[in-house]
């Protein structure tokens, strides 16, 4: 896994299991903490991939793109957890849902900043 300075992915993944709303991913209840872990792993290594971190973890230069995050996402997930296509329309609700919390853990422990 890639790395983000001062990221705790654990607490990442933690804080995303707890404030996910579960109740509209019945289908994933069992795997909620490995789909959280993944997630967050997906999310850095995109923010590698993309240039918005450098090789260290530190802020880069690169432009961060919300559309090709989802589809990043979406293949990490696919790649981990296969799902036919209606399966793949309900990781893209779920990472829709984990994009916004995955940026208010980073506001939370400074590593965000608006």
């Amino acid at each position: 896994m890639s790395v983000m300075l001062g990221l705790n992915p654990a607490g990442a993944a933690d804080y995303a299991l707890k404030h996910l709303d579960w109740k509209r991913f019945p289908e994933f209840r069992d795997q909620r903490q490995a789909l959280c872990d993944a997630l967050v792993a997906a999310q850095v290594d995109y923010l590698h991939a993309c240039g918005a971190l450098d090789d260290t973890g530190d802020t880069g230069e690169g432009e961060y793109d919300e559309d090709e995050a989802v589809e990043y996402l979406l293949d990490a997930l696919l790649r981990a957890f296969p799902l036919d296509d209606a399966g793949s329309v309900r990781y893209c609700a779920l990472i829709d849902a984990f994009l916004p919390l995955f940026d208010d853990y980073l506001l939370s422990a400074g590593l965000l900043s608006l």
